[in-house]
């Protein structure tokens, strides 16, 4: 299938539409404002007309091609784990975690990568990566289970390529190496190097696959793009979340599980499209999972039309869908749309919405209140641990940035999402202490807040709600 978005916005105007213009210095004086448009209309078309062209020589894959770039990916993931394992510095690594799972230290699921608790398999996957923890233990201390050291070896790197390992985890794994060589010298040095060296290329091999496998479906992603255009998103930045969502496909592509690749990748390009709209399509963004709950509510209000002929009430609704009155109030006022305040008023227009608000101008009486209430908010911060203010600032967006993840912190400080998570309930929880929240309890209970401070963000854990949603 070939993309040829339409050229109409690049054409140029026809010589028709030059006969009929204004004579002679109307014509001059237009002309400069006419290329300006038709300048940016090109630039716009243009970007998008090339990235369809790369991808005209692009031809799918077989199935037959989708089970052979899976192998390479495997083969180069289970040669990195090879050079792992073969490494004393690396398996005394494993073996220290395997200590360290043993005296509770870590939790076996913050090793794997995404684990769901409810996933039937999550609790075989944890059990077996213990198993081959205590192997690997067992082979740094010269006591082979197994008898032979080789067969040992080759079945310890064979478990581990098949387990999603967290990238924390691995990262702390060949991080050991790179520092053990920076200390060493001679033959061990170069030996630990030369480990490195495999990893490297293993690591090279596995990405070429990956890019490979992307490359071949990138036209894919573009046409399920082409479904979601009516919702207010650019189709470049459409396409941009689809091949996000095609990347996150390869990464987790079980070519042995028999599926096409591209059935298996439809699903992820969709939800990092859908995921896309919600957060860019409306001017006030509305977080996903009030949407889910939005859908939620409307459908049962649907149900109830159609069997009873007229509009329920909310007590109906609530019922219907499984939620408090209050939760089905408060998101009929967030499904409303926003009103333009240039918005003209009556059948003249002659007034607009926005001249019937009060000026933005504050008072000097809620200057000093924004005021204090940032300096005692910042006393507040002042009073944690360096660290602990850190999560919390990029956590909740506190430095006007965008809020983060527990995954991404948890990479910038490299510990698990898990722990992080943990971390910020201990923080917030010596927050929501009596003498702590004395401080602020004037500002909480009066609601004058109202996006002055830079708790913003927090003043539901501060009064006692709990942490933010694990994301």
């Amino acid at each position: 299938m070939r993309f040829r978005p339409s050229l109409s916005a690049s054409e140029p105007e026809s010589s028709h539409a030059d006969s009929i213009d204004s004579p002679g210095e109307q014509e001059g004086e237009r002309a400069p404002a006419r290329r300006a448009r038709a300048a940016s209309g090109n630039a716009a078309v243009g970007a998008t007309e090339l990235y369809f062209r790369s991808l005209a020589g692009s031809q799918p894959l077989t199935r037959e091609g989708e089970a052979a770039i899976g192998r390479r990916m495997e083969a180069g993931a289970l040669a990195r784990v090879e050079a792992w394992v073969r490494s004393p510095v690396a398996l005394r690594e494993l073996a220290l975690t395997a200590e360290d799972v043993h005296v509770g230290a870590l939790s076996l699921r913050d090793l794997l990568c995404e684990i769901d608790a409810s996933d039937p398999e999550a609790e075989a996957c944890s059990k077996r990566l213990a198993g081959l923890l205590d192997l690997a233990r067992a082979l740094f201390e010269r006591r082979p289970a197994e008898g032979d050291v080789e067969i040992a070896l080759a079945g310890l790197a064979a478990g581990l390529a098949e387990l999603r390992l967290d990238p924390t985890f691995e990262g702390r794994i060949e991080g050991s190496l790179r520092a053990a060589a920076a200390v060493t010298e001679g033959a061990e040095r170069a030996s630990i190097e030369a480990t490195l060296a495999a990893i490297a290329r293993a690591r090279r091999a596995v990405a070429q696959a990956k890019s490979e496998l992307v490359q071949a479906n990138l036209r894919l992603a573009v046409a399920i793009a082409r479904e979601h255009q009516r919702f207010g998103v650019p189709l470049l930045d459409l396409v941009q979340e689809g091949n996000l969502g095609l990347i996150r496909a390869a990464d987790k592509f079980e070519y042995r599980r028999g599926h096409r690749f591209g059935t298996y990748a439809a699903w992820w390009i969709r939800q990092a499209i859908k995921r896309a709209i919600l957060n860019q399509g409306k001017p006030v963004r509305m977080p996903v999972h009030l949407t889910a709950i939005r859908s939620q509510v409307v459908r049962a209000r649907r149900e109830l039309v159609q069997e009873r002929g007229r509009d329920p009430s909310l007590e109906e609704v609530a019922e219907r869908s499984g939620l408090s009155v209050e939760k089905v109030r408060m998101i009929g006022e967030l499904a409303l749309e926003p009103l333009s305040l240039d918005a003209p008023i009556g059948e003249e227009g002659d007034t607009r919405y926005g001249d019937l608000l009060a000026g933005e101008e504050p008072t000097p009486a809620d200057m000093l209140t924004r005021r204090r209430l940032i300096e005692q908010t910042r006393e507040l911060l002042d009073s944690l641990q360096p660290r602990e203010r850190e999560l919390l600032r990029r956590r909740f967006g506190l430095d006007g940035n965008e809020d983060e993840t527990l995954e991404e912190i948890g990479n910038s400080f490299s510990l698990t999402r898990e722990r992080i998570r943990q971390i910020e309930a201990k923080v917030l929880e010596k927050l929501r202490t009596r003498s702590r929240q004395r401080e602020l309890g004037s500002y909480l209970e009066g609601g004058v807040t109202a996006r002055a401070g830079l708790l913003v963000e927090l003043r539901g854990s501060l009064s006692g709600a709990g942490p933010s949603s694990a994301r």
